[in-house]
């Protein structure tokens, strides 16, 4: 073997160790960003209205700082994950990603961060280890607290709070990207039900791009009694899986995900009867994970589907996967469109 080969194979094999590497330590990002919540640091540089220094940032900590030391070293890991941008040794700026990590931001994802960071680690992986063999068990959620995440939501309200904010967060990002790449599906609509719409973001921003279409929710009834009463938006307590009420169209943003094929299949019938025939729409914001595979944020999709496994017993499904199943519960027609988000929108019409 030549000296240029040799070399080629070293490299190789230095690729490979950082890979395996960077995921042995990936636990650390998650940490890393807890603390930064928690102590609130890209708040403190947004309050600021400036870059800030180490000591400036040391002396803004809701808890008091003894070691500088130990600051600037989280504060350079920031600025590894691109958190934060830092100039010279001693200022630190905001990035444009951080947007998403300010508390008080229209686009912030913290509730998201705070609803996936509960829980400890250790636990949900012995879970998921035993959710393969376990047969009663729908997941690692189950397997742990004995119940289905949505029972335990139904009699915890500190848990249900925490959720239904996270969801609202997601919805905030996802719903104008579903408006903006989307905009034709809504035209013709004159009555649209949101299943499973929580606190009823998604459906208000709907009712607010499109004054013509009535939007109202469905939820179970311990989500409605926290809604709000909205003007535009008509509240409805139910199950999906029994009744969905007669509207041109039923949108689920991030729904179908928490079931199985069999579960979705049920729920989708019900969306069908729910419908007209003729120009009735089921609009589906989800992830699919065979799309668009070439960006950064598929690795965040094929995490979702462990998180599902974890959370609820669903999954994140291939193009193949949903075509196949809107097939089996009677759907003719499906199209995929790529939007602004984590999600896809997929439109189902008899």
């Amino acid at each position: 073997m030549g000296l240029e080969a040799r070399e080629e194979l070293k490299n190789q094999e230095l690729d490979d160790l950082a890979l395996v590497w960077s995921h042995m330590v990936a636990s650390t990002d998650s940490l890393v960003l807890k603390w930064t919540l928690d102590m609130s640091i890209t708040d403190i540089i947004h309050r600021h209205g400036e870059p800030m220094t180490l000591s400036q940032v040391g002396a803004s900590l809701p808890v008091p700082c003894g070691n500088y030391d130990i600051l600037r070293r989280l504060m350079r890991y920031l600025v590894h994950m691109k958190l934060l941008r830092a100039q010279g040794d001693d200022l630190y700026h905001l990035t444009s990603a951080s947007q998403f990590i300010l508390v008080d931001d229209a686009k912030s994802l913290v509730p998201f961060a705070r609803l996936i960071q509960q829980g400890d680690v250790e636990g949900r992986c012995q879970a998921l280890c035993c959710l393969l063999e376990a047969k009663g068990a729908t997941s690692a959620f189950e397997t742990v607290k004995g119940e289905d995440m949505w029972s335990h939501a139904a009699k915890n309200a500190e848990h249900n709070k925490l959720f239904n904010v996270a969801m609202a967060c997601d919805a905030r990002l996802v719903t104008p990207a579903l408006i903006d790449g989307c905009r034709d599906i809504f035209q013709g609509i004159k009555s649209l039900v949101d299943v499973g719409g929580g606190t009823g973001t998604a459906s208000r921003g709907i009712a607010k791009a499109f004054p013509h279409i009535k939007c109202s929710i469905l939820d179970l009834p311990h989500v409605v009694e926290t809604i709000p009463d909205y003007p535009d938006v008509e509240r409805v307590a139910g199950d999906m899986f029994s009744f969905i009420p007669r509207n041109d169209a039923v949108m689920m943003m991030k729904i179908l995900h928490d079931w199985d094929d069999e579960d979705c299949v049920k729920i989708l019938n019900r969306c069908k009867e729910a419908i007209p025939k003729e120009g009735g729409k089921v609009i589906i914001v989800d992830i699919v994970l065979d799309i668009d595979e070439g960006h950064e944020i598929t690795r965040t999709r094929y995490a979702f589907d462990v998180i599902m496994m974890i959370s609820t017993g669903g999954k994140e499904r291939t193009e193949k996967e949903w075509r196949k199943l809107l097939l089996n519960a009677g759907f003719s027609q499906c199209e995929i469109t790529l939007i602004n988000a984590l999600q896809f929108a997929i439109i189902a019409s008899p």
